[in-house]
């Protein structure tokens, strides 16, 4: 599987390199070069009786090609991200009925592992410097500390920047109370998303700046090919569970694909209050 840029769409790279450089060098996102086919039998099916850990691995398979991450590394990696004991919900991401809708709950898991940990292991073989670079509001901030905090891979910092005044008093000690030397907090003046070209303009100089010990500098907000990789699953999951639920009775692609369709899953990363 190769990455293409939305706006010029010819130029080749690879998941890792989509993965550390955020944005593509024209500026614009990373999308796959083509989609993987899914079929009902193949895929969907089963994939409905695979835990949590054995689906993202199932699905992340697709993106990302075996040359870059073997099956024992991505199977660790993905067993790491998703460790039973850091879950209270033995079904990791549980699905919910909420009258006509389906609800995906997103809470009950650290949701920034997987990321991290498929940029420690990056950083690891390139044994050289990664520096994540953050622009948060409250919510992808505290969650991208913490995941660096438990990799503790030396390899891999991360430097988070919020508005000061802008963030709940609880958001903001999430991030300034994580004692881990990978991980650095500074506020600015400003409106939550002011600090977005000055990280844009940072990653896109990666291949321009000799920092002197190699040190690549990465950004993990929602534009990053990884966030939406990892969301994917979540929407799988909530499908086939919903298979099982209902017991298709499914004889040919088409009729599961009528169904998908016509299937609303939607997630929260907060619970709702009923």
């Amino acid at each position: 599987m190769k990455y293409v840029s939305t706006r010029e769409g010819i130029r080749q790279y690879t998941f890792k390199q989509a993965l550390f450089l955020g944005y593509a060098p024209d500026g614009e996102l990373f999308v796959p070069s083509s989609l993987p086919s899914f079929t009902a039998k193949e895929h969907l099916i089963p994939w409905s009786k695979l835990t949590y850990p054995r689906l993202t691995l199932s699905v992340l398979r697709m993106f990302i090609s075996p040359a870059e991450i073997d099956d024992g590394h991505l199977e660790e990696i993905c067993a790491k991200s998703y460790a039973a004991h850091e879950f209270d919900d033995e079904s990791h991401v549980p699905v919910k009925k909420l009258g006509s809708a389906f609800i995906a709950e997103l809470f009950h898991c650290p949701t920034f592992w997987p990321v991290v940990c498929l940029l420690s292991y990056f950083a690891t073989l390139r044994n050289k410097p990664t520096t994540m670079l953050v622009s948060t509001t409250g919510d992808t901030g505290p969650a991208a500390v913490h995941a660096v905090s438990d990799v503790a891979n030396p390899l891999l910092t991360i430097m988070v920047h919020y508005p000061r005044g802008q963030i709940s008093d609880f958001q903001r000690k999430q991030l300034t109370t994580v004692d881990s030397k990978c991980v650095k907090v500074a506020s600015f003046e400003g409106g939550g998303d002011d600090m977005d070209l000055p990280i844009k303009e940072t990653l896109l100089m990666n291949s321009e700046t000799d920092t002197g010990d190699g040190r690549t500098y990465c950004g993990i907000n929602s534009y990053n090919i990884g966030r939406p990789l990892m969301q994917m699953v979540h929407f799988i999951q909530g499908s086939t569970w919903y298979y099982q639920q209902e017991r298709w009775e499914i004889s040919q692609d088409d009729i599961w694909q009528r169904k998908w369709e016509s299937l609303s899953v939607c997630s929260v990363q907060e619970p709702i209050l009923m």
